[in-house]
């Protein structure tokens, strides 16, 4: 028995084929970066209560930086518990009155303790806040690709409570 050729099934066979690794094809990521984390960033002012002349003796100021936390801390070790929730910014300048600072690449999430910390003796656990974000309660949002602005007051005769009370 002699064996018809048919030309449109040979055709439609490889059409078929061909579609089914486009479409393989498409669904494989291939060679792409993995995602990047979402990130913001945060930029504020710090302003001193008192100016330069209110700031406590050079000896009680080791460094000074803008801090942001996901939780609130217990204690001075709770402070660096997980040092990849820490966010903190570069230090701040001393015996000024006003302060810009930015602090890029930020995981995005809503941070609920912030604020200005001075490591005050050469122990590097002896940090304390000095002043807290007070703005919406204290809390704030860093979104992706997004900057978050902040103001905030230090007055380094007023300092907060630390460690902080429960919450009212």
């Amino acid at each position: 028995m002699a064996r018809i050729h048919r030309p449109h099934a040979a055709r439609r066979r490889l059409f078929a084929a061909a579609l089914l690794l486009l479409l393989i094809a498409a669904c494989d990521p291939g060679l792409e970066p993995p995602e990047m984390p979402a990130v913001g960033t945060i930029q504020g002012v710090v302003s001193y209560v008192g100016g330069p002349a209110a700031w406590p003796p050079d000896s009680a100021i080791h460094d000074l930086r803008f801090f942001a936390l996901p939780f609130v801390p217990t204690d001075t070790l709770d402070f660096f518990r997980d040092l990849n929730l820490l966010v903190f910014s570069d230090p701040l300048t001393e015996r000024v009155a006003q302060e810009a600072f930015v602090v890029p690449s930020v995981p995005a999430g809503v941070y609920v303790y912030s604020g200005v910390a001075q490591q005050f003796s050469d122990d590097l656990l002896d940090w304390r806040p000095v002043g807290l974000y007070a703005g919406a309660g204290g809390v704030f949002e860093v979104r992706p690709g997004a900057t978050t602005e902040l103001t905030l007051t230090v007055d380094f005769s007023d300092l907060p409570p630390f460690p902080p009370g429960p919450a009212r």
